[in-house]
């Protein structure tokens, strides 16, 4: 009997459990105005890899914004498919060498993601902080892209042309 009075309150727990709770990452503390208040989208980053997708700031319009969920610190970008894609932080070589990219991959991604006061915080043993970067033509780029601060490149301390910014979680509106 007690067994059944716990699956009957386990299913009972499961199934008023809370939807995954959607939100927007918004800009704010960059020391540059116009890259506060910026919302992220996801674009095809570079002209030449047409497959790529990148963390990308679409403006201050909230309905072009991508939707994320947070699940066991993973960054899940909300498609409307039954295909997870999520953040990844990955290094990158080439003419943007010294920008950490932020890549949007399916399947997989970074883990060791949090939501604090500051913003959203990165995996401790590589990030070190958001970064605005604009848009690099030398490098392909369409976009002012999310980079971030890599523990593994020491120099520059904020590349040329960025702006250190912070990444707010703002609920998504059910508009």
């Amino acid at each position: 009997m007690k067994f059944l009075a716990t699956v009957a309150l386990l299913a009972t727990a499961v199934a008023a459990a809370p939807a995954d709770k959607l939100f927007n990452l918004k800009t704010s503390g960059a020391s540059n105005s116009s890259h506060n208040d910026l919302y992220l989208s996801v674009g095809h980053g570079l002209v030449s890899d047409p497959l790529n997708i990148e963390a990308v700031f679409s403006g201050a319009n909230a309905s072009s914004a991508a939707a994320f969920s947070f699940v066991n610190g993973t960054i899940i970008l909300e498609t409307g498919t039954t295909t997870a894609w999520y953040l990844d932080l990955i290094n990158v070589g080439g003419a943007r060498e010294e920008r950490a990219q932020v890549s949007v991959m399916p399947t997989e991604g970074s883990q060791g993601f949090s939501v604090t006061r500051q913003g959203l915080q990165g995996p401790s043993d590589i990030w070190d902080g958001w970064l605005w970067c604009p848009t690099n033509a030398a490098a392909g780029q369409v976009f002012p892209n999310l980079h971030f601060l890599s523990k593994s490149v020491q120099e520059p301390a904020v590349p040329s042309g960025c702006d250190k910014i912070q990444l707010s979680a703002v609920p998504k509106s059910s508009a």
